[in-house]
């Protein structure tokens, strides 16, 4: 959450897209109802196994994105039996050169599950 202003909000679920934690910027409101939630991310757990199956064609999922009219879903594999959701805002804001939007967030996060910490 504090690496971009403009992530509303992360949740890590497990693979079948049960919420393991949670983590909400102050001041954002859902737009979605706590059970429109579960079932979106149930939804998009499915999807991403559904994606294992290309692992031996493709490589590894990196991440997938899902774009709305009024945020943006960014889904990361979080070791082999997790995943995390970091959502932000379409209208990004730019509070200083160091923030950016959809690109910079995955670059950022990529750089933090690779735990690398030269790349951090």
């Amino acid at each position: 959450m504090n690496s971009d202003v403009n992530i509303r909000h992360s949740i890590v679920t497990d693979t079948d897209g049960n919420i393991l934690a949670t983590n909400h910027r102050e001041g954002v409101t859902n737009y979605l109802s706590p059970e429109e939630t579960a079932a979106s991310l149930q939804r998009a757990a499915s999807s991403w196994k559904g994606r294992k199956t290309l692992i031996p064609k493709i490589g590894n999922g990196l991440y997938a994105v899902a774009a709305f009219e009024k945020i943006t879903r960014i889904t990361f594999p979080l070791g082999d039996a997790n995943l995390i959701f970091v959502s932000m805002g379409s209208d990004t804001v730019r509070m200083d050169l160091h923030e950016g939007g959809q690109k910079q967030i995955i670059e950022h996060v990529l750089n933090i599950l690779s735990r690398d910490p030269t790349k951090e």
